[in-house]
Protein backbone atom coordinates (compact mmCIF):
# COMPACT_ATOMS: atom_id res chain seq x y z
CA UNK A 1 0.00 0.00 0.00
CA UNK A 2 1.37 3.52 -1.04
CA UNK A 3 -0.06 7.09 0.29
CA UNK A 4 -0.78 9.38 -2.44
CA UNK A 5 2.15 11.87 -3.09
CA UNK A 6 2.73 15.33 -4.87
CA UNK A 7 5.70 17.09 -6.15
CA UNK A 8 6.05 20.89 -4.24
CA UNK A 9 4.99 22.78 -6.94
CA UNK A 10 1.29 21.07 -6.56
CA UNK A 11 -1.91 23.30 -5.68
CA UNK A 12 -2.67 23.25 -1.84
CA UNK A 13 -6.35 22.40 -3.36
CA UNK A 14 -5.26 19.48 -4.42
CA UNK A 15 -3.13 18.31 -1.42
CA UNK A 16 -5.86 18.93 0.83
CA UNK A 17 -8.23 17.09 -1.39
CA UNK A 18 -6.60 13.69 -0.86
CA UNK A 19 -5.68 14.25 2.60
CA UNK A 20 -9.55 14.48 3.47
CA UNK A 21 -10.31 11.32 1.24
CA UNK A 22 -6.38 8.93 2.50
CA UNK A 23 -6.18 10.69 6.16
CA UNK A 24 -2.18 11.25 4.81
CA UNK A 25 -0.32 12.12 1.65
CA UNK A 26 2.98 13.24 1.01
CA UNK A 27 4.60 16.34 -0.68
CA UNK A 28 8.18 15.32 -2.11
CA UNK A 29 11.21 18.20 -1.66
CA UNK A 30 8.67 20.79 -0.06
CA UNK A 31 12.07 22.44 1.54
CA UNK A 32 15.87 22.71 0.26
CA UNK A 33 17.85 20.50 1.39
CA UNK A 34 20.33 23.28 3.04
CA UNK A 35 17.38 24.75 4.94
CA UNK A 36 17.01 21.07 6.41
CA UNK A 37 20.64 20.92 7.03
CA UNK A 38 20.37 24.12 9.17
CA UNK A 39 17.29 22.89 11.02
CA UNK A 40 18.93 19.72 11.86
CA UNK A 41 22.07 21.51 13.03
CA UNK A 42 19.75 23.41 15.14
CA UNK A 43 18.47 20.47 16.47
CA UNK A 44 21.33 18.60 17.05
CA UNK A 45 22.18 19.60 20.84
CA UNK A 46 18.52 19.74 22.02
CA UNK A 47 18.68 15.93 20.68
CA UNK A 48 21.80 15.29 22.15
CA UNK A 49 21.05 16.21 25.53
CA UNK A 50 17.66 13.91 25.33
CA UNK A 51 16.44 12.83 29.03
CA UNK A 52 16.78 9.01 29.83
CA UNK A 53 14.57 9.78 32.49
CA UNK A 54 11.73 10.94 29.19
CA UNK A 55 11.78 7.40 27.62
CA UNK A 56 8.55 5.74 27.60
CA UNK A 57 7.12 2.45 25.61
CA UNK A 58 5.47 4.70 23.47
CA UNK A 59 8.27 7.22 22.69
CA UNK A 60 10.35 3.86 22.19
CA UNK A 61 13.79 2.77 24.05
CA UNK A 62 16.00 3.91 21.27
CA UNK A 63 14.44 7.03 19.83
CA UNK A 64 15.40 10.58 20.37
CA UNK A 65 12.51 13.48 20.86
CA UNK A 66 13.24 17.30 21.51
CA UNK A 67 10.51 20.09 22.51
CA UNK A 68 9.37 23.92 22.20
CA UNK A 69 11.93 23.82 18.58
CA UNK A 70 11.51 27.64 18.28
CA UNK A 71 12.90 27.94 21.51
CA UNK A 72 16.32 27.63 20.15
CA UNK A 73 15.69 26.44 16.68
CA UNK A 74 14.96 29.76 14.86
CA UNK A 75 15.25 28.56 11.14
CA UNK A 76 12.73 25.96 11.94
CA UNK A 77 9.97 28.62 11.56
CA UNK A 78 10.92 28.56 7.78
CA UNK A 79 9.29 24.85 8.59
CA UNK A 80 6.44 25.61 10.49
CA UNK A 81 5.26 28.23 8.65
CA UNK A 82 5.62 27.17 5.12
CA UNK A 83 3.40 28.60 2.79
CA UNK A 84 2.16 24.65 1.66
CA UNK A 85 1.84 23.96 5.22
CA UNK A 86 -0.06 27.18 6.09
CA UNK A 87 -2.39 26.75 3.08
CA UNK A 88 -3.12 23.51 3.66
CA UNK A 89 -3.71 24.35 7.32
CA UNK A 90 -6.10 27.31 6.44
CA UNK A 91 -8.25 24.72 4.45
CA UNK A 92 -8.46 22.22 7.16
CA UNK A 93 -9.11 24.35 10.39
CA UNK A 94 -10.26 27.94 9.29
CA UNK A 95 -13.94 26.32 8.52
CA UNK A 96 -13.88 25.42 12.10
CA UNK A 97 -12.46 28.94 14.25
CA UNK A 98 -11.35 32.08 13.91
CA UNK A 99 -7.32 31.14 13.91
CA UNK A 100 -5.32 28.23 14.55
CA UNK A 101 -2.36 27.51 16.93
CA UNK A 102 0.87 25.11 16.67
CA UNK A 103 -0.50 22.38 19.80
CA UNK A 104 3.49 20.94 19.54
CA UNK A 105 6.65 21.11 17.45
CA UNK A 106 9.10 17.85 18.11
CA UNK A 107 12.29 16.94 16.94
CA UNK A 108 12.61 12.95 16.45
CA UNK A 109 15.70 10.76 15.37
CA UNK A 110 14.66 6.62 15.51
CA UNK A 111 18.01 4.67 15.75
CA UNK A 112 18.86 2.04 14.80
CA UNK A 113 17.43 -0.88 15.95
CA UNK A 114 14.10 0.98 17.38
CA UNK A 115 11.03 -1.17 16.59
CA UNK A 116 7.40 0.07 15.28
CA UNK A 117 5.87 2.85 17.53
CA UNK A 118 2.53 1.62 18.60
CA UNK A 119 -0.45 3.51 16.00
CA UNK A 120 -2.35 5.90 18.01
CA UNK A 121 -4.03 9.36 16.91
CA UNK A 122 -2.87 12.46 18.07
CA UNK A 123 -5.92 13.61 18.79
CA UNK A 124 -6.87 10.98 21.57
CA UNK A 125 -6.00 14.20 24.51
CA UNK A 126 -9.04 16.15 23.18
CA UNK A 127 -12.20 13.98 24.57
CA UNK A 128 -15.05 15.12 22.14
CA UNK A 129 -15.65 13.80 18.68
CA UNK A 130 -17.89 15.19 16.48
CA UNK A 131 -18.14 13.63 12.59
CA UNK A 132 -15.97 15.85 9.89
CA UNK A 133 -14.77 17.52 12.56
CA UNK A 134 -10.67 17.85 12.27
CA UNK A 135 -9.09 18.91 15.82
CA UNK A 136 -5.78 19.02 14.40
CA UNK A 137 -3.10 18.63 11.38
CA UNK A 138 0.14 17.01 11.46
CA UNK A 139 2.89 18.03 9.31
CA UNK A 140 6.35 15.54 9.81
CA UNK A 141 9.29 16.88 7.89
CA UNK A 142 11.74 14.24 6.24
CA UNK A 143 15.27 15.43 7.79
CA UNK A 144 17.20 12.63 5.83
CA UNK A 145 15.37 10.19 3.07
CA UNK A 146 12.97 8.45 4.80
CA UNK A 147 12.32 4.18 3.61
CA UNK A 148 10.60 1.42 4.83
CA UNK A 149 14.22 -0.06 6.01
CA UNK A 150 15.10 3.38 8.28
CA UNK A 151 11.86 3.97 10.43
CA UNK A 152 9.59 5.70 7.73
CA UNK A 153 6.05 6.68 9.35
CA UNK A 154 3.72 4.20 9.22
CA UNK A 155 0.13 5.60 7.88
CA UNK A 156 -2.94 3.59 7.74
CA UNK A 157 -5.03 5.26 4.77
CA UNK A 158 -8.67 5.85 5.35
CA UNK A 159 -8.07 4.99 9.36
CA UNK A 160 -9.63 9.25 9.89
CA UNK A 161 -13.29 7.40 9.14
CA UNK A 162 -13.16 5.08 11.98
CA UNK A 163 -15.76 5.27 14.35
CA UNK A 164 -14.39 5.60 18.16
CA UNK A 165 -14.87 2.84 19.91
CA UNK A 166 -13.76 0.71 23.39
CA UNK A 167 -11.73 -1.80 20.98
CA UNK A 168 -8.51 -0.98 18.66
CA UNK A 169 -10.01 -0.84 14.66
CA UNK A 170 -7.94 -3.08 12.13
CA UNK A 171 -4.99 -1.28 11.80
CA UNK A 172 -3.06 -3.90 9.80
CA UNK A 173 -2.92 -2.34 6.47
CA UNK A 174 -0.45 0.71 6.85
CA UNK A 175 2.11 2.38 4.50
CA UNK A 176 4.93 3.71 4.92
CA UNK A 177 5.71 7.18 4.27
CA UNK A 178 9.21 6.73 1.71
CA UNK A 179 9.77 10.18 0.81
CA UNK A 180 12.75 12.30 0.14
CA UNK A 181 15.24 14.58 2.26
CA UNK A 182 13.00 17.49 2.23
CA UNK A 183 9.54 16.30 1.87
CA UNK A 184 6.37 16.74 4.13
CA UNK A 185 3.94 13.93 5.26
CA UNK A 186 0.34 15.71 5.91
CA UNK A 187 -1.97 13.94 8.12
CA UNK A 188 -5.21 14.39 10.06
CA UNK A 189 -5.37 14.08 13.61
CA UNK A 190 -7.79 11.05 13.38
CA UNK A 191 -5.56 9.54 11.50
CA UNK A 192 -4.12 5.98 12.98
CA UNK A 193 0.15 6.16 12.02
CA UNK A 194 3.17 5.45 14.33
CA UNK A 195 6.95 5.66 13.46
CA UNK A 196 8.45 3.03 12.04
CA UNK A 197 11.07 0.51 12.91
CA UNK A 198 14.76 1.31 12.07
CA UNK A 199 16.27 -1.62 11.19
CA UNK A 200 19.04 0.62 9.14
CA UNK A 201 22.56 1.26 10.43
CA UNK A 202 21.53 5.13 10.35
CA UNK A 203 19.41 7.20 12.27
CA UNK A 204 15.91 8.60 10.70
CA UNK A 205 15.31 12.42 11.59
CA UNK A 206 12.56 14.75 11.06
CA UNK A 207 10.28 16.98 12.54
CA UNK A 208 6.84 16.67 13.69
CA UNK A 209 4.17 20.03 14.02
CA UNK A 210 0.77 19.70 14.66
CA UNK A 211 -1.76 22.56 14.14
CA UNK A 212 -4.88 23.01 16.35
CA UNK A 213 -7.68 24.65 16.51
CA UNK A 214 -7.54 27.85 18.45
CA UNK A 215 -10.09 27.38 20.92
CA UNK A 216 -8.49 24.55 22.23
CA UNK A 217 -5.76 24.28 24.98
CA UNK A 218 -2.67 23.66 23.08
CA UNK A 219 -0.44 20.48 23.75
CA UNK A 220 2.54 22.65 24.15
CA UNK A 221 2.31 25.42 26.05
CA UNK A 222 4.32 27.79 23.98
CA UNK A 223 3.95 30.92 26.30
CA UNK A 224 6.37 29.07 28.18
CA UNK A 225 8.25 26.92 25.87
CA UNK A 226 9.36 29.93 24.11
CA UNK A 227 8.63 33.26 26.20
CA UNK A 228 8.71 36.54 24.80
CA UNK A 229 12.30 37.35 24.63
CA UNK A 230 12.93 34.76 22.61
CA UNK A 231 9.25 34.84 20.65
CA UNK A 232 9.67 38.51 19.80
CA UNK A 233 12.07 37.39 16.74
CA UNK A 234 9.84 36.27 14.93
CA UNK A 235 7.20 37.63 12.70
CA UNK A 236 3.34 37.90 13.14
CA UNK A 237 2.38 35.10 11.76
CA UNK A 238 4.70 32.82 13.65
CA UNK A 239 3.48 34.18 16.85
CA UNK A 240 0.08 33.70 16.11
CA UNK A 241 0.88 30.07 15.76
CA UNK A 242 2.63 30.24 19.03
CA UNK A 243 -0.33 31.81 20.69
CA UNK A 244 0.70 35.32 21.40
CA UNK A 245 -3.24 36.72 20.37
CA UNK A 246 -6.47 35.87 21.30
CA UNK A 247 -8.93 33.96 18.95
CA UNK A 248 -11.94 35.98 17.83
CA UNK A 249 -12.58 39.42 18.61
CA UNK A 250 -14.56 41.56 20.30
CA UNK A 251 -17.16 40.22 22.76
CA UNK A 252 -16.22 36.61 21.26
CA UNK A 253 -12.45 36.90 22.53
CA UNK A 254 -10.36 33.84 24.27
CA UNK A 255 -7.19 34.42 25.94
CA UNK A 256 -7.29 37.88 26.19
CA UNK A 257 -4.36 40.40 27.58
CA UNK A 258 -4.03 43.70 28.58
CA UNK A 259 -5.61 45.64 25.25
CA UNK A 260 -6.43 44.57 21.72
CA UNK A 261 -2.97 44.37 20.31
CA UNK A 262 -3.45 41.64 17.70
CA UNK A 263 -0.18 40.10 18.51
CA UNK A 264 1.72 40.83 21.87
CA UNK A 265 4.68 40.31 21.54
CA UNK A 266 6.56 43.58 19.82
CA UNK A 267 8.70 42.12 17.11
CA UNK A 268 11.60 44.60 17.00
CA UNK A 269 12.50 48.01 17.58
CA UNK A 270 10.75 49.13 14.09
CA UNK A 271 7.87 47.91 15.45
CA UNK A 272 8.05 50.07 18.38
CA UNK A 273 8.70 53.36 16.42
CA UNK A 274 5.67 52.99 14.57
CA UNK A 275 3.44 53.26 17.88
CA UNK A 276 5.84 56.24 19.28
CA UNK A 277 7.37 54.17 21.35
CA UNK A 278 10.97 54.40 22.64
CA UNK A 279 13.20 51.18 22.68
CA UNK A 280 13.15 49.88 26.10
CA UNK A 281 10.42 51.94 27.29
CA UNK A 282 6.98 50.73 28.18
CA UNK A 283 3.97 50.48 25.94
CA UNK A 284 1.60 52.73 28.09
CA UNK A 285 -1.43 51.04 25.93
CA UNK A 286 -0.70 47.66 28.22
CA UNK A 287 1.01 45.92 30.34
CA UNK A 288 4.16 44.06 29.31
CA UNK A 289 4.12 40.23 29.54
CA UNK A 290 6.72 38.68 32.22
CA UNK A 291 10.13 38.10 30.45
CA UNK A 292 13.07 36.05 31.73
CA UNK A 293 16.49 37.16 31.08
CA UNK A 294 18.01 35.35 28.13
CA UNK A 295 20.06 32.68 28.84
Amino acid sequence: MLLMSFDADASPAAVVEVLRCDGGVIVRNLAPVELIDICAAELRPALDEFDESQRTGFSGPKTLRCGGVLRYAPRCAELIAAPMVLNVADALLLPSCADYQLGSTTGVEILPGESDQQLHRDDTPYPIHVAGLELQIGVMWSFNDFTAENGATRVVPGSHRFLRAWHRPELTNWANAVMPKGSALFYLGSTWHGGGANRSQFPRAGLINTYCLGWLRSEENHCLEVPPHVARQYDKRVRRLLGYTTHGAGHDQLGYYGGNDPVWVQQNEEDAAVRGQLPGSVDSRRPLLAESPPR
